[in-house]
């Protein structure tokens, strides 16, 4: 499946729900269409604006910005801090490794990938160990899984990250194994795919594994029965 970015800010969402509810309106007349009209227009400008304001940041407020939206589990390409730091070339990378330090955890998810985005020296440097911390606790937390795309289909830059870790990730994704909690997704196909799976958190881990181990004839099944009689195994 195609990789599918859903760059949807707050407000950008707020605007798209006002688009649909003037579709389905019953009421049509052309004084309440042009108020729709506006409202998604007004909201339009606010994101617009709101972009603008990221670009105007420095460097250290851009930093402050992606270490609540990383707390707040924002994917990358839903971070407007993330997307801004990542499109300039003066990010010092040692600011980064301080905020990974910093946040610790899964807190620290969105340091780690700009990171990994922007200096690969810089990224080496960071211990394997730190990295699996993060990952794996930003997995084990995650309440919707689009920062980590469609297992077996598409994967996302966190995805790349944990599966590079290699076996040291393996004793953190084993445990997740028996977590049968929803691993929900949000946009139009990827929730039609989650519906027709129904992904769990013990499924992620079962193609995180697989995929460390080098397995590149794993087809993720569609059945939760069946990926059970893989989990079985390991």
């Amino acid at each position: 499946m195609k990789n599918l970015k859903i760059i949807v800010p707050a407000l950008l969402c707020a605007g798209l729900y006002l688009a649909g509810c003037h579709a389905k309106s019953q009421d049509s007349s052309p004084e309440t269409v042009q108020a729709k009209h506006l409202e998604v227009d007004s909201i339009q400008k606010i994101v617009a604006q709101t972009r603008q304001s990221y670009k105007a940041m420095d460097n250290p407020t851009l930093l402050k910005k992606l270490a609540d939206q990383s707390k707040r589990q924002k994917e990358p390409f839903n971070s407007l801090a993330y997307r801004e730091m990542a499109s300039r070339k003066d990010v010092n990378p040692d600011t980064l490794v301080s905020l990974i330090h910093q946040l610790k955890d899964g807190d620290a998810i969105l340091p780690l990938l700009l990171l990994r985005t922007l200096n690969d020296k810089a990224y080496t440097g960071v211990p394997v160990e730190n990295k699996v911390i993060i990952l794996t606790d930003a997995l084990q937390r995650s309440k919707t899984f689009n920062m980590w795309g469609l297992p077996g289909q598409y994967p996302e830059d966190a995805s790349k990250a944990l599966i590079a870790c290699g076996r040291s990730a393996i004793p953190a994704l084993t445990r997740m194994l028996k977590q049968t909690s929803a691993a929900p997704l949000y946009g139009s196909k990827e929730s039609m795919v989650y519906q027709h799976y129904k992904f769990r958190l013990c499924d992620y881990a079962l193609y995180f594994i697989e995929e460390i181990q080098g397995n590149t004839n794993f087809v993720m099944p569609v059945t939760p029965a069946e990926r059970d009689a893989l989990i079985s195994k390991l």
